[in-house]
């Protein structure tokens, strides 16, 4: 063995050599800001740009993220479907010219589809439709979404394999009683004039399928009033059936908005039904349909385990934010906006910033990017608490930094 000679001379060289990487190893963030810790009695908050983390209290404290959690959703479906990728619905009829319409969880099969639909399978030599019938069968779950209410209120709208204007009517009660449809693009149909009578005067938005029969009976007026629109001859009943293994494919439907595009109203506007239909076909895409709750987690779990970060930070039980049983740290969601940095424009602005918020009782949560002088800044904003302060936080994290 080399010995090397004792020298003061050469114990200080060593000494400073060491110095510049031992001290940031224990000076990690800046002092936070004045004011700061009286707005948090139980959360965290992260603040970081590029690889300097420039913030950090309770940052790997387990929390409930409420919305911001679709972030995670967003990112692991943009990187395992691809942003191109389209949702399907598959659509057959039998000799006695019925109508089957497979579903495999198209959030985005809406009113102003459907009439240039029929008409492009009536120019392919359809010459009649009589019974119209879902096939739902693409889904099995075990249970519903976990946190989901049941009530007429659109959030409440739940999964499903074949949805028609996200399983919601959109409705005006007139003074005298009168119903009517509040979208040019919807007919007045038989099921939103007996949902109306139910409802006081003005303008509705509501949740059809809190009884089962409603969304195939939605699903199957919409498609017979183009059908009579487009001068389609036939008659029948409508209902849920499984598509007989004789029936012949007519079209193998693709959505009109790929993942890219939906991932966007994801995140302006927040959309529980959306996000879970994207987790759901995680799963599914990845390990066969039908879609199951189970799949979706393990497909998650595929994705989180190639970085540490992600798979020690996060718990997921549904794709939306909508469950108590969700839990993030803010270090995992910082990582998170470094990997979602180049998508960064999706997410909606805010005071300047580009912002996702969560909210549920008692959990007030932001997550996104400040364009701040030096560059973009990841911020990441989780209370469980009664005190709602997180705009106090924001506006302090954007001056102080």
């Amino acid at each position: 063995m080399r010995h090397f000679p004792s020298s003061p001379h050469l114990v200080l060289l060593l000494l400073l050599w060491l110095i510049p990487v031992l001290t940031p190893a224990r000076a990690e963030t800046e002092a936070p800001p004045a004011g700061l810790a009286r707005l948090i009695s139980h959360g965290a908050v992260g603040l970081a740009r590029g690889e300097q983390l420039l913030l950090a209290v309770n940052l790997d404290q387990p929390l409930v993220p409420a919305s911001i959690v679709k972030l995670v959703t967003a990112l692991t479906a943009l990187a395992e479907l691809g942003p191109g990728y389209r949702f399907r619905t598959e659509i057959y009829q039998d000799d006695s010219d019925n109508l089957y319409l497979k579903g495999y969880g198209d959030p985005f099969l809406v009113s102003e589809e459907i009439g240039p639909l029929l008409r492009e399978l009536k120019k392919g030599g359809l010459s009649a439709i009589n019974g119209i019938y879902v096939d739902d069968s693409a889904f099995a779950l075990e249970e519903g979404v976990d946190g989901l209410g049941v009530s007429l209120n659109p959030y409440d709208v739940g999964p499903a394999a074949l949805v028609v204007n996200f399983n919601t009517v959109n409705l005006t009660v007139a003074e005298d009683g009168r119903v009517g449809s509040a979208e040019p693009q919807t007919p007045l149909l038989p099921l939103m004039t007996r949902l109306g009578r139910e409802l006081p005067p003005g303008e509705h938005r509501i949740n059809i399928s809190t009884d089962r029969a409603n969304p195939a009976l939605l699903t199957g007026q919409l498609f017979r009033f183009f059908q009579r629109q487009d001068s389609i001859p036939g008659d029948g009943d409508f209902g849920r059936r499984r598509t007989p293994a004789r029936a012949r494919l007519l079209k193998d439907y693709r959505s009109s908005r790929n993942l890219f595009e939906l991932v966007r109203g994801l995140l302006r506007y927040s959309n529980n039904f959306t996000a879970n239909q994207i987790y759901l076909a995680l799963g599914a895409e990845k390990y066969g349909y039908p879609a199951t709750w189970s799949k979706s987690h393990r497909a998650l779990e595929d994705y989180l385990a190639r970085d540490p970060l992600l798979e020690q930070g996060i718990v997921m039980v549904e794709g939306s934010g909508i469950s108590r049983r969700n839990r993030v740290t803010a270090r995992a969601l910082l990582r998170v906006l470094e990997l979602f940095q180049p998508n960064s424009l999706l997410l909606p602005e805010k005071e300047g910033m580009l912002l996702k918020s969560g909210t549920l009782t008692g959990v007030y949560s932001y997550a996104g990017y400040n364009p701040g002088p030096h560059g973009l800044e990841r911020l990441v904003v989780i209370l469980n608490q009664a005190a709602n302060n997180r705009d106090e936080i924001i506006r302090i994290l954007g001056k102080s930094f």
